[in-house]
């Protein structure tokens, strides 16, 4: 039976430095490994993030799509009118979820509003004769893009950037400056 020789020389490696004997990882090789290691978790974060977004988004669109057919069955079953507020306790989104479900209403970038409020989006409600939608027919609206619904929050997508509804249902992600002079100009042309 042979025994382990322990007294024999080290041998030459292929690189020609001594081979180590019994020896583990070194420190600086673990080093790079976990170095390595994390690089490789980050970009895969940072793709999974990207990807992510990129499924909100698209939620989030289809989702206000689905409210915006929600206001024109509202306002067929309403004498073209669009919801209003005024004389009820309710509010748009309870009036419109005869048409919608609930979770329409969430976009799911949304990780404040809708479990507080029960809606991840607003509407053109602004409360100025000249600029709101809120109780007016479309025959009220003379102006081609004009928002409808948006995300309640920016960023949630994009930074300082909000998803809107258009009247002719289109869905875009706008600068939420250019979302707010929109919803400060009046819905009619100037004559």
């Amino acid at each position: 039976m042979s025994t382990p020789r322990n007294d024999l020389p080290d041998r030459p490696t292929r690189c020609g430095g001594a081979a180590r004997r019994g020896a583990g990882v070194t420190t600086t090789e673990l080093l790079v490994t976990f170095f390595v290691a994390s690089m490789l978790i980050g970009m895969v974060s940072i793709a999974v993030s990207h990807t992510n977004r990129a499924k909100y988004a698209a939620v989030c669109t289809t989702n206000l799509r689905g409210i915006g057919l929600a206001f024109m069955q509202y306002a067929g079953d309403n004498g073209g009118s669009l919801p209003s507020t005024v004389n009820t306790p309710a509010q748009w989104e309870d009036l419109l979820r005869t048409y919608v479900h609930r979770n329409l209403f969430h976009c799911p970038a949304d990780n404040e509003l809708f479990t507080s409020l029960g809606s991840s989006y607003d509407w053109r409600d602004t409360g100025d004769p000249m600029t709101t939608l809120a109780g007016r027919s479309f025959s009220q609206v003379s102006r081609t893009q004009i928002s409808l619904a948006f995300d309640a929050l920016p960023g949630w997508h994009d930074p300082a950037r909000v998803q809107v509804l258009y009247l002719d249902n289109t869905v875009r992600l706008v600068d939420q400056d250019a979302l707010l002079l929109d919803l400060t100009t009046p819905i009619r042309n100037a004559p």
